[in-house]
């Protein structure tokens, strides 16, 4: 995963979750985004990059935060803009999958 990929994934994790399930989570969602085509995952890199700029210049200010990237992530969510939107619906989905189906209830 990319710098900014992690810290959302992260944020989008169940609070709960012991520290071996997010683990388990976050590799998923890494392997699956590694093995996209090309194409597609070159989207989701360049996505990455452009949305992650904002957050990555909060951060070296020392304004990044989980609670941040939630609110963040949040507005992101029910933005008009599409292509914001479908990033965060296509990493929710993947930790989505990743808590419900690898992980024991």
């Amino acid at each position: 995963m990319l710098w900014f990929e992690r810290p959302v994934v992260d944020a989008m994790m169940d609070p709960p979750l012991p520290p071996a399930a997010r683990a388990d989570v976050a590799a998923y969602v890494d392997e699956t985004l590694r093995s996209m085509p090309e194409h597609l995952r070159l989207g989701v890199a360049g996505e990455s990059v452009i949305f992650g700029t904002l957050p990555w210049l909060a951060d070296r200010a020392g304004a990044l935060d989980r609670a941040a990237i939630e609110r963040r992530l949040a507005r992101w969510s029910t933005i008009g803009f599409d292509p914001l939107r479908q990033y965060v619906r296509l990493l929710h989905s993947l930790v989505l999958f990743a808590e419900n189906e690898l992980e024991p209830a």
